[in-house]
């Protein structure tokens, strides 16, 4: 059973937290739901795990310091056009072009030429490609705004990667994921910074060994970290405000570790949007940036904008006899060396501000 627990509560412009719902404890990724046919177009995937070989040293914990939603390269450059085009996987096992026949139906008034050409080498990244554009309405710089948050201290996500060694093969790695509070100080990313622990992903709020989200079954393959199992990974994502909340659905993570194991970069978040939930997540953050967008033509157009740009099945399959009903999602991002801090107080709920509004 899949567990998702959320956290609220921002205190910069642009934040996110991360919290993954574990699946089973198989240490490679798996289909989720029936393939109609043989695949062979698989394009990128993550490695596949190794043969076993048990975790022989002290560990590490990495947590995240720069976050790319879709507008730039991985090198942090400008690339609005095609830099969603560099993040995700291909997550239906078809390299989809505007031709494509074995793919779900576009929403109604959406052009195929929009949903269904993939990115590179397959990638299915429908919010990179369609509704980044809509964000950037709100917040054009959203990726450095967030990298902005993280460099300041504001919050982090880290990973707590168990008896991690020097070899660049480990199968399995057991691994604990952390919402990091924030600093007193923006962080030195030397190694020494202790970053505070959020209790909202401990199961017991005072026992920082007690992580509500564990990666049993995840791996090193070549100095390539992946999750595993595929799982619901929540993203709390804040603007104007508002905290978008994005649950991605049958997820994985992956990216390769430096050499000396303390720091990520290539980092891949890659899932499915089920198009209904982000459609009410965005119509919250549209209400607090204007709350008279809480509803009419002006928001339902905006939404209907959002529907459009739905690709796949929320289910992360295709299916040619049903109208798509989720949007595959990309994320990038690095991480640097540091050490679990103290366990910081409970972040205070987030407010809809449509909540007394016909729209709400």
């Amino acid at each position: 059973m899949l567990r998702v627990h959320s956290i609220t509560g921002c205190v910069a412009a642009a934040c996110l937290f991360v919290v993954i719902g574990c699946g089973s404890d198989s240490t490679t990724p798996s289909s989720s739901g029936p393939d109609p046919e043989p695949q062979d177009e698989t394009g990128r995937q993550p490695p596949a795990a190794g043969p076993s070989a048990a975790g022989d040293g002290e560990g590490v914990v990495l947590a995240m310091d720069r976050l790319f939603l879709g507008e730039t390269n991985r090198d942090g450059t400008a690339n609005a056009a095609s830099g969603w085009k560099q993040y995700g996987f291909n997550l239906d096992g078809k390299i989809s072009t505007v031709e494509s026949k074995d793919l779900c139906q576009p929403q109604p008034n959406a052009a195929p030429s929009s949903v269904y050409v993939d990115g590179d080498e397959g990638i299915d990244n429908s919010f990179g490609k369609n509704i980044l554009t809509i964000i950037r309405g709100i917040e054009p710089n959203v990726s450095a705004r967030v990298t902005d948050s993280i460099a300041a201290g504001d919050f982090t996500i880290m990973l707590s990667i168990d008896k991690l060694g020097a070899s660049a093969d480990y199968n399995p790695l057991g691994t604990k994921l952390y919402g990091g509070a924030a600093l007193a100080a923006p962080p030195l990313w030397d190694g020494t910074d202790k970053w505070p622990v959020l209790p909202e992903l401990l199961a017991v709020p005072t026992d920082i060994t007690s992580a509500k989200v564990v990666f049993d079954g995840s791996y090193l393959v070549n100095n390539t970290w992946v999750s595993g199992s595929k799982g619901d990974i929540n993203l709390n994502l804040g603007l104007a405000g508002y905290t978008i909340n994005l649950t991605i659905r049958s997820a994985v993570i992956a990216m390769d570790l430096t050499e000396d194991h303390t720091g990520a970069i290539n980092g891949t978040i890659a899932g499915v949007l089920e198009t209904d939930v982000l459609v009410g997540e965005l119509q919250k953050v549209v209400g607090a940036f204007d709350p008279s967008l809480c509803d009419g033509t002006t928001i339902e157009g905006i939404l209907s904008q959002v529907r459009q740009a739905s690709d796949i099945m929320k289910d992360g399959t295709q299916d040619p006899d049903q109208v798509c009903n989720g949007i595959s999602i990309g994320l990038g991002f690095t991480m640097k060396k540091v050490q679990l801090g103290d366990i910081a107080p409970a972040a205070e709920p987030a407010t809809n501000p449509c909540s007394t509004t016909a729209g709400g």
